[in-house]
């Protein structure tokens, strides 16, 4: 399947993604609560904007099917990913005033734009490949912590893990990725090579967005 072709493709930057320290302290519970702190204002605001390339698959679809699956992505990510943020948020003391405040952090604002601007330019495989790399990880991730001893049941982090391996998320990246490959089935191999490219950017930028939340580092 060409998912898997992707997966080939990105290897090295998948298993570097457990290396990485936020990963791994996220895992087993050594993460400064400063920096998921500041990992969650800023992936509140790439989720806005994650939600907005759904949304262009709502206006690129061509049958009410098509349409309503974007649909509900766009409601699945604004409503259930978000109520992992929104139960933080309140934890951390986290305002709607900071929110609206804070600015997006360079490499956050970079892996938005790309997003944006290959799915504003593509049809809807590119709005889906655009959108791969960060669910797909993340439930990748989500699973690898798991195995960690008690890291579902940490009292703070624990939330994160389980919402990234609730059997609703996992079925929604099952889907995803059903669909990309029904899709890729009628391209050229130089299309595939595009969307490889594309999906391989993505994971780049995700790798990114672990070290900048790390370092907190907002590109200034």
């Amino acid at each position: 399947m060409f998912t898997d072709e992707l997966l080939k493709a990105t290897g090295n930057i998948w298993s570097g993604y457990l290396k990485q320290d936020f990963v791994k302290e996220l895992g087993n519970g050594a993460l400064a609560e400063e920096k998921f702190r500041f990992y969650m204002v800023q992936d509140y605001l790439y989720l806005l904007q994650y939600a907005k390339v759904f949304a262009l698959g709502v206006v690129k679809a061509n049958d009410e099917e098509t349409m309503r699956y974007f649909a509900s992505m766009v409601h699945e990510t604004l409503d259930d990913e978000m109520n992992i943020h929104k139960t933080y948020m309140a934890r951390l003391g986290i305002t709607p005033e900071e929110l609206t405040t804070t600015k997006t952090a360079f490499a956050n604002q970079s892996y938005t734009s790309y997003m944006l601007d290959v799915s504003q330019r593509g049809d809807i495989l590119d709005v889906l490949v655009a959108v791969l790399s960060c669910a797909w990880s993340y439930e990748m991730i989500g699973a690898e912590l798991a195995k960690i001893p008690n890291s579902k049941e940490h009292p703070f982090y624990g939330e994160w893990i389980v919402g990234y391996t609730s059997e609703g998320y996992v079925n929604s990246v099952v889907g995803l990725k059903e669909k990309v490959n029904a899709l890729v089935e009628e391209v050229s191999p130089a299309r595939k090579d595009a969307l490889t490219e594309m999906f391989v950017n993505c994971c780049k930028f995700e790798r990114e967005f672990w070290n900048m939340s790390y370092t907190m580092d907002m590109g200034e």
